[in-house]
């Protein structure tokens, strides 16, 4: 049997070209750092004011548009022929550490605070602290809420049904624009185009994951044995999740990071539980029943608010920002919650994604933010007076000296941590993985020495911007800039996506197709 070359099996030149630019980009940053950062600052302003009202649209269309299609006769669509391969549990965890990856533990410590700094006025009028409270770990809620994962879920749907029902070996994320535009401009300069886009904001996502966690994890490990936080320790640190996730990667979801996910889970549950149970647990509860409260009755005006009179800037830098954020973990989240998926209906996926997600995360961000809020009151720990002075990455770990057994709870806060971003990595690392290859085995899997090659390089990426000191902020910015380009892709794919949904099923009845599916399930 005739040997295939590398340009045969994989996509080396997207693979090369992709790698260069990013090179390019970092280097380029760390030898002009001021215009770095200015250009960022620009970056910011034009995607988060310009574009911050039409974003936010968007975003409650994408919700409302999930939430009709999930109640609408396409709502019970089977993708695959089986029943589902992972357990309700594992299927919801693997998406959820995937969707929200190391970010969840780093920022569920810091948001609330930087909310409550901000005071936002309403209609005009300064609130007082007690409401500023309150106010606070709503916001908290609303961005990691259902919008959050209304914009992950949009790019899921189209992967599954391209994957399952139109029975696509192709992973591509150009492929899913064929429906619209063709199979030969896919093919061509186009379709390159939108799948460089697509590893592009994949490896931004790492740089910004990696940027704010692999120094956290450094920190906690310092503190907990006693060693000096230097870069040698950041490095180990990246190369022990690298470890990890080379290991779950190379095994496949199903063995890999079913496991890990699984184990953080249950690593989760039990910090949450201590903190809620050693802390002030009353306060705790009413505070996030009062702020789920606060969030479902503001829902609409949390995400269409301007402020066009007083002009403070807060809903640009924190709901715009976030919308655009959210876009870009969209797609790698997409293709990878779409491979777990096999066996599930189109209206489990969208309920999943926006009431299980938001649920864990409403869990994560209340208890963690109500402990805080009541340290702060009581005068043992100010937050928000850390945040304005700097001291961001010193939170966590002073949060975890106030609890008793601290040293059991930072052990626990550490292996949560590392889980979330090896799991993060791992999702990544899969579906770039996909995207080079040009053939997938029969599971969907793309060749394991492509996995390991994308190992190695998610794990040189963050250590090479902490050696040159390349400013993580200034990343994110230029980053969150393939956000603008993946909403029109999203359109062109929804057009010719929805174009196949009504051709394929709209003849059928909801009983016809919920038929369809109990039959598929005895065979």
């Amino acid at each position: 049997m005739e040997k295939k070359r590398l340009s045969e099996k994989y996509e080396v030149g997207l693979m090369i070209a992709s790698l260069i630019v990013v090179a390019i980009m970092v280097v380029g940053l760390t030898l002009f750092p001021e215009q770095g950062v200015a250009i960022s600052h620009q970056i910011m302003n034009l995607l988060t004011h310009t574009f911050g009202s039409t974003m936010q649209l968007i975003a409650f269309g994408v919700f409302i548009f999930l939430v009709v299609l999930a109640l609408s006769k396409y709502g019970n669509i089977k993708f695959g022929n089986a029943k589902p391969e992972y357990s309700t549990m594992s299927w919801v965890a693997m998406m959820f550490f995937c969707g929200n990856g190391a970010g969840t533990v780093y920022w569920a410590f810091l948001e609330w605070g930087y909310h409550f700094n901000a005071a936002p006025q309403i209609n005009g009028v300064s609130i007082s602290e007690a409401y500023n409270y309150e106010q606070s770990l709503a916001y908290c809620f609303y961005d990691w809420g259902p919008i959050a994962w209304a914009l992950l879920c949009v790019f899921v749907i189209p992967f599954a049904y391209h994957y399952y029902i139109k029975k696509d070996k192709e992973l591509r994320f150009s492929q899913l624009c064929k429906y619209s535009v063709g199979e030969k401009r896919v093919k061509g300069l186009f379709g390159k185009f939108v799948d460089f886009l697509f590893i592009f904001s994949a490896i931004g996502s790492v740089a910004i994951t990696a940027g704010t966690s692999g120094s956290t994890i450094a920190a906690t490990i310092s503190d907990l044995i006693g060693i000096p936080n230097s870069f040698g320790l950041t490095v180990g640190v990246l190369l022990g999740v690298t470890i990890i996730y080379t290991l779950t990667s190379m095994s496949g979801a199903a063995k890999g990071m079913k496991k890990i996910s699984d184990a953080n889970v249950y690593a989760c549950i039990a910090l949450l539980l201590f903190i809620f149970i050693v802390g002030p647990t009353s306060f705790i509860w009413d505070n996030m029943v009062n702020a789920l409260g606060l969030m479902l009755s503001n829902f609409i005006r949390m995400t269409t608010w301007t402020d066009p009179v007083a002009a403070t800037g807060y809903p640009q830098s924190w709901t715009v920002f976030y919308l655009i954020y959210w876009f870009v973990f969209g797609p790698f989240t997409g293709l990878f919650v779409a491979k777990i998926s096999r066996g599930r209906k189109l209206k489990e996926i969208i309920a999943n994604m926006l009431i299980s997600g938001s649920a864990g995360l409403i869990f994560f961000f209340g208890i963690m933010g109500g402990y805080q809020m009541d340290l702060r009151m009581q005068g043992i720990l100010d937050i928000p007076y850390m945040l304005a002075n700097g001291l961001a990455e010193n939170i966590a770990l002073a949060t975890m000296h106030t609890l008793p057994f601290s040293k059991v709870a930072m052990c626990v806060y550490l292996f949560v941590i590392v889980l979330f971003l090896a799991t993060t990595m791992d999702a990544i690392s899969q579906t770039l993985s996909t995207t080079i290859a040009k053939e997938l085995d029969e599971k969907g899997e793309a060749p394991k020495p492509l996995k390991f090659a994308w190992c190695l390089i998610l794990c040189a990426l963050p250590i090479a911007i902490y050696f040159i000191g390349t400013d993580i902020d200034t990343i994110k910015s230029i980053v969150l800039l393939s956000g603008f380009p993946l909403v029109v892709l999203l359109a062109i794919m929804y057009f010719g996506l929805l174009r196949e949904m009504k051709k394929d099923f709209g003849h059928k009845t909801k009983e016809e197709i919920i038929r369809e599916s109990e039959v598929s399930e005895e065979t």
